[in-house]
């Protein structure tokens, strides 16, 4: 690796880009034979290929060779030990304290993505977007918002492969419990839905080197457009939580909530295995 949590030192300027713009993107941290070795397991998870004894969590992966939707595999680490090593980093996992104010760091969990390249044409575009989507939305059974996540480009990443794009300060806004459009397509129809007078909507591109990475808030309405480019576009985005982050079921569900077995209560964190802690690191 490039960079360990020793190299970073994150400023006071850093933290208040943070608190500003509701992200803050890194320096490189993993190196070219890192970024090439993940992309061949990325490409691997998705074929449905494993390292471990286990199960794919929620169902195994079966894309279609020609769709152009995202191809989405959640908690890769739990089936490749390259992605295991990589999602549990030690300098992932500090500065995602460092930017929630968190002593302990537990993974939320993970996911291995892969958008198509269309070419250097629209046709079936619209398939290949990510709504405006808050994170949070869709993780309702959790009782903190204060979650951080590491989006880690696999190659360069901007505009012309579909980078994430990210609402400058829409982190100040409060939740919307209907914001849990990751799946939709129409960024025009959920700009129109979420943005309002008292708000601007300045989508930002997360332009990004191979191997870096950028952090968001859980609150940042965030989304992509298509990647036009002829070659895929692969990255992993790693959830952290904080140690008091528990259950509620105030809120909507969420297939994290049923890792906490039967006898869940209000109030019960989300910790043990299927919830590994990255930071401080194990003794």
């Amino acid at each position: 690796m490039s960079l360990n949590h020793t190299d970073i030192a994150l400023t006071s300027e850093n933290f208040a880009i943070y608190r500003n713009k509701g992200y803050w993107i890194s320096p490189v941290f993993f190196d070219d034979e890192e970024v090439q070795t993940m992309r061949r397991e990325l490409e691997r998870i998705c074929a449905g290929e494993r390292d471990y004894d286990g199960f794919f969590w929620l169902k195994q992966p079966n894309f279609g060779a020609e769709d152009p939707a995202v191809r989405q595999v959640n908690n890769g680490w739990w089936i490749n030990k390259i992605m295991r090593v990589a999602v549990q980093s030690p300098v992932i996992g500090y500065i995602g304290s460092q930017l929630m104010g968190a002593s302990e760091v537990r993974i939320w969990h993970d996911q291995m993505l892969w958008k198509p390249g269309l070419g250097a044409t629209e046709e079936r575009a619209l398939s290949n977007n990510i709504g405006w989507h808050q994170d949070y939305a869709h993780w309702q059974c959790a009782n903190t918002i204060n979650f951080c996540t590491a989006w880690v480009a696999l190659q360069d990443t901007d505009e012309s492969n579909g980078c994430m794009r990210l609402v400058t300060g829409s982190h100040r806004w409060g939740l919307r419990r209907d914001a849990n459009t990751f799946g939709e397509k129409n960024l025009e129809v959920l700009e129109a839905k979420y943005h309002s007078e008292d708000n601007k909507w300045n989508a930002e591109p997360c332009v990004l080197k191979a191997g870096q990475a950028s952090f968001h808030h859980a609150l940042i309405y965030h989304g992509s457009g298509p990647n036009l480019s002829t070659q895929p576009r692969l990255s992993i985005a790693v959830h952290m939580m904080p140690q008091n982050c528990g259950f509620t079921q105030r809120g909507d569900y969420h297939p994290n909530a049923d890792l906490l077995g039967p006898y869940v209560e209000e109030g019960d964190l989300f910790e043990g295995p299927y919830f590994p802690r990255i930071w401080p690191m194990a003794d």
